[in-house]
């Protein structure tokens, strides 16, 4: 027979498994505050670790010039930039091509420095800063950080390499130039244009791609520009008459004078000057030396007379002024003697010394001129040629003579008058100078 349940006896039962709940909710809760703490404890110790495992480390990510250098010390890092940067980089060539010809420089002889302690400390301090937590962050980054290398170079290999090219590249033009023949006609040979390397450019080309991060060979192209001459045929063919003509005489002369005469003729004839163009007489006629043909003559120094070197020479540059002004050309640096010469009148001489004095004048034309020097029995005569234009006018110098009120000293004032189809149009003071008695 079965036997009634009794209630009071199943209601104890479901109040024990409710307390064993209880107390298991309590203990799992219990063990997961335990886990959490654990977790963090070992999170935080292995933070600490990772992050005090870098404190002589480069953090990972961290780059120069593309080489990654994480987990590195300093000085690894150096040794790693040498290896596999540096000494690749002395490995390249500058090649440079000019024309149908080829130059190259080797990285190595640009003693090339760079800066790699200051970038391997700049990378090793990368993420460094701040507390423990934000240093594990830049360790676990995976965008990392980039450095560059800077650099010098000595530039000597590399000017040294274009003054190579240029030696050997380079042409100067060749300027027209005239001469007149025995039967007083002009002959003009013709112009010729140089060419020169554009050395600015080049260098700055090559100092652009120095700093080229590939590894391979840097090739350059260097340009080559033409230089017109400065002197043309269509500018010469313009000299086509005589416009002025001086001559004085040096019968008096000793064979030395007579010689230094004939030299320094000989040397400026010939001489051609382009509108514009600025004369010296000694760039002309050159230092009258003995190697220069120059013999021992009577020169005046001061107010005396004394044995030197070029002695005549003043007779070629007076003579040359007269022809020079006689074409309405004013000079812009003319000195007299300081006695009387006899071969021109006062006021109208010209002395030169080289390295000292030096006579100069601007040709003030439209048109270039031609000097022609002749020497024949013992008489010197410059002629002046150039366009048929210029004789619609005629110049002339005059000089007034006077006495300075001591007595002691002679003034001559020169003027230049100007006659246009025979009549005089003007007269124009040029210059004034004080002759010791």
């Amino acid at each position: 027979m079965i036997q009634p349940i009794d209630r009071n006896q199943i209601i104890p039962k479901k109040r024990k498994l409710k307390r064993k709940l209880k107390i298991n909710k309590k203990k799992m809760t219990r063990s997961l505050i335990i886990l959490s703490i654990l977790t963090y404890i070992i999170h935080s110790l292995w933070i600490h670790f990772l992050v005090t495992r870098y404190d002589n480390l480069i953090y990972p990510g961290v780059k120069v010039e593309g080489i990654n250098l994480g987990g590195k010390t300093k000085d690894e890092a150096i040794d790693t930039l040498k290896r596999k940067y540096v000494n690749q980089i002395f490995k390249k060539n500058i090649i440079i091509k000019v024309q149908d010809k080829v130059y190259t420089i080797n990285y190595s002889k640009l003693n090339i420095k760079y800066n790699l302690d200051d970038v391997v400390q700049d990378a090793f301090k990368y993420g460094k800063c701040g507390n423990t937590h934000n240093k594990y962050k830049n360790i676990k980054s995976k965008n990392g950080k980039q450095f560059n290398l800077k650099y010098s170079y000595n530039k000597k290999e590399i000017n040294n390499t274009i003054s190579k090219i240029e030696n050997e590249l380079n042409r100067a033009p060749v300027n027209a130039s005239i001469t007149k023949d025995e039967d007083d006609k002009f002959k003009i040979d013709l112009e010729k244009d140089g060419q020169e390397v554009d050395r600015d450019k080049l260098f700055n080309d090559i100092d652009k791609k120095i700093n080229n991060k590939n590894m391979n060979d840097v090739y350059i192209s260097g340009t080559i520009r033409k230089v017109a001459p400065k002197i043309k045929k269509s500018s010469l063919v313009n000299i086509n008459t005589k416009i002025s003509s001086f001559s004085t005489n040096f019968s008096s002369s000793d064979d030395n004078r007579s010689n230094n005469i004939e030299v320094a003729a000989k040397t400026l004839n010939g001489t051609t000057i382009m509108p514009g163009e600025i004369f010296s007489f000694n760039k002309i006629v050159g230092k009258r030396t003995k190697e220069n043909g120059y013999k021992s003559s009577k020169i005046i120094v001061g107010n005396k007379l004394q044995p030197g070197l070029g002695g005549g020479v003043c007779q070629v540059s007076t003579t040359l002024h007269n022809a020079v002004v006689r074409c309405g050309i004013v000079p812009t640096e003319r000195e007299h003697h300081n006695i009387p010469v006899t071969y021109v009148g006062l006021g109208m001489d010209a002395t030169v010394d080289y390295g000292h004095i030096d006579y100069k004048f601007k040709n003030t034309l439209d048109f270039p001129i031609y000097i022609e020097c002749l020497t024949k029995n013992k008489n010197l005569v410059i002629n002046i040629y150039s366009n048929s234009k210029l004789n619609n006018k005629i110049y002339n110098l005059i000089n007034k003579v006077d006495k300075a009120s001591n007595g002691k000293a002679t003034i001559a004032k020169v003027y230049l008058v100007t006659y246009e189809d025979g009549k005089e149009t003007s007269t124009k003071w040029i210059n004034t100078d004080n002759y010791i008695k």
